[in-house]
């Protein structure tokens, strides 16, 4: 969208799902039950008093509640929150071509076993009208989340004079749109229409779509379904795959020229005050360009507006004092001032407990939380020790690096692991350095990948072999120097540039 005592409780949460089995039919009273029987009846008929005795008033069933339409559902998902703004009408994403599933994950809660209901789905969808284009679109995403709401309780929500109940029961499937909007939204307001247009695909609406009741095998299904426009090289990672496996003459340079702009990406992000805790390959899209845009942004969030104001203000406070100086060294120590300004913006923690779903790129702070609770609850010699075998065995490298500093110099009883567990935060947080940790981890896993491909090519002295192990090997040691265990200790976005650019200078 609570975790097993074996899983993480914040930073793994499991895809924020729907929940609720569907209503059966009215309540029948027990007396209503029993003379509705053949035997029952006769029973009955000899025990009824005369006509004319007072008799006793039997009760009724309540009438089942009327069934709710995906346009009334939609109209008050619209009002409950207004960030999603107006959602799509009927036709107006009309489907040409296309439907491929990309994507599955997860099963609705509350249907039958049989149910073939996913959760979660991405279609790939080739050609399709969509709002205020004459001419079909090529590369639509369709994304859908399936949630079973029980009739009697959405419409008594919808009665309700408190919106919480409502926000409730359909929170988990907008979840992801809502927070996409809150996103595309601050990075608008602080870098402008045509930096959102490059960096964030095309959102074209939404919508809820009623399941039928023979396809889902209950009743009060429904589809929440958005809209964006998909990108030709589809993710990243299928982009970098491909240009290695295509044998592309430039795939070195395309691969450096790709990374650069994910520097680029994370420090407009930083900059916005916004942090993607699922940051990875393959929530990043290529267009046909070669430009990537990130998506799946359920995983993001935003740190407070006054925050983000306070530091604007005092960064172009430093920008009129280097453009008021004219002293060189004055000049210098303005910037510097600045530079520490928006580097102190970067690791500043928000509040939302982080949200992601590949435990093996999640950096250290993502495991605080975690580890502290095994080892308060813990009552065994080493409650650290089943993470310890697991982290070494998934490749969880950065629960590998907070276990070897728990392990370290200074930590040989409990209560100081747990103050240096109280230094790191005390929980598991995130913040816009964690993107370093994320996309260091993510190309790291990219290019181990890549040598074991290559292995044998290597082994037959293939040419251009030996020129890909090395620069495979030495974007694997730049990537691995971004994995540092405190955000403060990873390395800017712009010295992760001039690394890049001194590998393209050597290999490409």
């Amino acid at each position: 969208m609570g975790a097993a005592a074996t899983e993480p409780t914040g930073a793994f949460s499991p895809a924020r799902g729907a929940g609720g089995a569907s209503c059966s039919a009215g309540i029948t009273s027990p007396a209503l039950c029993f003379i509705s029987t053949p035997a029952g009846a006769a029973v009955t008929a000899d025990c009824m008093p005369p006509a004319t005795a007072p008799g006793r008033m039997l009760s009724t069933p309540p009438s089942p509640p009327t069934p709710v339409s995906a346009d009334e559902l939609a109209a008050a998902a619209q009002a409950a929150f207004p960030s999603l703004g107006k959602p799509l009408g009927a036709g107006d994403i009309k489907v040409l071509a296309g439907g491929a599933v990309m994507h599955r994950a997860g099963r609705v809660e509350g249907l039958p076993q049989d149910s073939t209901l996913h959760q979660r789905e991405v279609r790939y969808i080739k050609h399709a009208f969509t709002p205020g284009h004459s001419r079909p679109l090529a590369s639509l995403a369709r994304k859908s989340v399936t949630v079973c709401l029980k009739p009697g309780e959405l419409r008594q929500a919808l009665a309700s004079s408190s919106p919480s109940a409502f926000k409730s029961l359909v929170q988990a499937c907008v979840c992801e749109a809502v927070v996409c909007a809150e996103v595309m939204r601050r990075f608008k307001s602080c870098h402008g229409q045509k930096a959102l247009e490059r960096w964030f695909p095309q959102q074209y609406g939404w919508s809820f779509e009623a399941v039928p009741e023979e396809e889902a095998g209950v009743g009060g299904c429904f589809r929440f379904v958005t809209y964006s426009a998909w990108q030709a090289n589809g993710s990243l990672y299928r982009y970098l795959n491909k240009l290695r496996v295509d044998r592309d003459p430039d795939w070195r340079t395309k691969t450096i020229q790709a990374l650069t702009q994910w520097t680029h990406l994370c420090e407009l992000l930083a900059s916005a005050g916004i942090t993607h805790g699922d940051m990875k390959m393959e929530n990043l899209l290529v267009d046909e360009n070669g430009n990537i845009k990130i998506t799946d942004l359920d995983g993001a969030a935003l740190l407070p507006a006054h925050i983000l104001a306070d530091a604007m203000e005092e960064a172009e406070a430093c920008a009129a004092a280097v453009a008021a100086e004219g002293d060189s060294d004055a000049s210098s120590a303005a910037s510097a001032s600045a530079a520490a300004v928006w580097r102190g913006l970067e690791t500043a923690a928000l509040s939302e407990a982080p949200y992601m779903t590949t435990q093996a790129f999640a950096p250290p702070e993502m495991w605080v939380g975690w580890v502290r609770s095994l080892l308060v609850s813990g009552s065994s010699a080493d409650p650290l020790a089943l993470l310890r075998v697991r982290a070494e065995a998934w490749g969880w490298a950065g629960a590998q690096a907070l276990l070897q500093r728990l392990d370290g110099a200074g930590c040989t009883t409990r209560v100081e692991q747990l103050q240096v567990l109280s230094d790191l935060g005390g929980r598991d947080w995130m913040c816009a350095a964690s993107h370093t940790y994320l996309l260091g981890a993510a190309v790291c896993d990219w290019a181990c990948e890549q040598l074991a491909r290559l292995a044998p090519a290597v082994a037959s002295a293939a040419a251009g072999a030996a020129e890909d192990v090395g620069f495979l090997c030495e974007l694997h040691d730049v990537a691995e120097g971004l994995m540092a265990l405190q955000p403060a200790q990873r390395p800017s976005m712009q010295a992760l540039r001039r690394r890049l650019a001194s590998l393209a200078d050597d290999w490409c």
